[in-house]
């Protein structure tokens, strides 16, 4: 049955603790059995009425509340658990009376939470109350939600709230679905930078690029500079009147690693004026968000190119733990869940994860260095290893005077046009 066919009224309301009459509290039968006692010491009649009819009340009452939330199943399902900042989900609920009593009322009850929007409003609870569910009756109605903010949420904490049908009494219930909600970064218009046609792919120093077969032609495509000789296509030239260049197929997979420091927006204690680190601390916050959303919409657009991506980052997990990197995959997945998953807490040193990402063979392709600004330390590690690597490119979002020696390039750089640019850059 549908929630359309139950009378259903209120969907939201602020958070409601249990309320209960003042006659219905747990040790208030033992103040009504001294009046019954009293009554039948004195032999006034009128007393031991009032008191056996409020003694049996209560009996009747507490009884009722007690058996109201017994056997009432719940199912909570979201369409999605995976999806980037500002898109829609949308929450599959039921609830099932799976007893003979019928219950006159039944609240049911999602508390706030930061970062998603359940309902049509932000900053309240969802509250959903239904009048008069049958036993052995089903209801089933949907929720539409909106995710704010990158993070991972758990979304299954459910309170079911009910009682007698003259609401003297209430009895609560908490229910928990492991239904965890991964909100990716925001996307933004990007324009990522092509690799060098010449470029041999896992092949160390230089060179390095992606191997092509000669003998096997993929496609052909409009002149660009730096094409070599060998790819001259005289034949589409001549029918086309532009000259013409041959694109090969490549032989290995195409590959590029992810390297994200995350230092430079570590919140730190700078200033003792409460306001001013709270300044201080949205603005760093801010700026991170806006570096991961860059780094997911460059990921999402080199995918959409057939290249297989790979992650690391020095940032601990929500929960603080240390998050391990993700080998280049055509798939992005675990790419994006590690985003969802970076908080501003910084784990290792960067170099000491860089050199074990050298040291294991995961940068045989392009490496792409995202930081808040190349610092010395930058510098010192890219000419300690740069003739072992094939490309390697620094982008920041803060301009230092160290980014000049790396031929660093802002991250605003991605930006598809200027209306694109997310705040902090």
């Amino acid at each position: 049955m549908s929630a359309e066919k139950t009378q259903i009224e209120g969907a939201r309301e602020q958070k409601k603790t249990i309320d209960s009459s003042y006659f219905f509290q747990k040790h208030v039968i033992w103040v009504l059995v001294a009046f019954l006692v009293l009554g039948i010491w004195f032999q006034f009649f009128p007393l031991i009425l009032i008191a056996t009819f409020l003694i049996f009340l209560t009996f009747f009452i507490t009884a009722w509340k007690n058996q109201s939330l017994k056997n009432v199943q719940q199912d909570f399902v979201l369409s999605k658990t995976r999806l980037f900042a500002g898109e829609d989900f949308q929450i599959q609920a039921s609830v099932f009376n799976d007893k003979w009593l019928p219950l006159v009322w039944l609240e049911w009850e999602l508390p706030l939470i930061k970062g998603v929007v359940i309902g049509e409003e932000e900053q309240s609870n969802y509250l959903m109350r239904f009048l008069w569910l049958h036993w052995f009756q089903k209801v089933n109605w949907e929720i539409e939600g909106k995710a704010l903010k990158r993070g991972v949420y758990h979304l299954g904490r459910v309170i079911l709230r009910s009682g007698d049908g003259f609401r003297f009494s209430e009895i609560e219930k908490i229910h928990y679905f492991k239904t965890p909600l991964y909100v990716y970064p925001k996307l933004v218009p990007v324009h990522v930078p092509a690799f060098r046609p010449s470029m041999r792919w896992e092949m160390k120093g230089k060179n390095g690029g992606f191997l092509e077969d000669p003998l096997k032609v993929s496609g052909i495509r409009d002149y660009q500079p730096g094409d070599e000789m060998r790819r001259f296509n005289g034949r589409a030239s001549a029918r086309t009147g532009r000259l013409q260049t041959n694109v090969y197929q490549p032989v290995v997979t195409e590959r590029l690693m992810i390297f994200a420091d995350i230092s430079g927006f570590v919140i730190e204690r700078l200033y003792e004026e409460q306001n001013e680190q709270m300044k201080y601390r949205m603005k760093q916050e801010e700026n991170f968000e806006a570096f991961l959303s860059v780094i997911a919409s460059i990921a999402v657009k080199y995918r959409e190119q057939g290249i297989h991506l790979g992650y690391a980052s020095n940032a601990l997990s929500y929960n603080g733990k240390v998050l391990n990197p993700i080998p280049p995959r055509l798939e992005l997945q675990h790419m994006l869940d590690i985003l969802a998953k970076s908080s501003q807490r910084a784990a290792q040193h960067k170099d000491y994860l860089l050199n074990e990402l050298l040291h294991t063979g995961k940068l045989s392709g392009p490496l792409f260095i995202f930081c808040e600004s190349v610092s010395k330390e930058h510098v010192i590690w890219y000419e300690q290893h740069k003739q072992k690597l094939p490309d390697v490119r620094f982008f920041y979002q803060r301009k230092s005077k160290y980014g000049e020696k790396v031929r660093a390039t802002a991250a605003n750089s991605f930006f598809a046009s200027a209306d694109s640019a997310v705040k902090g850059f």
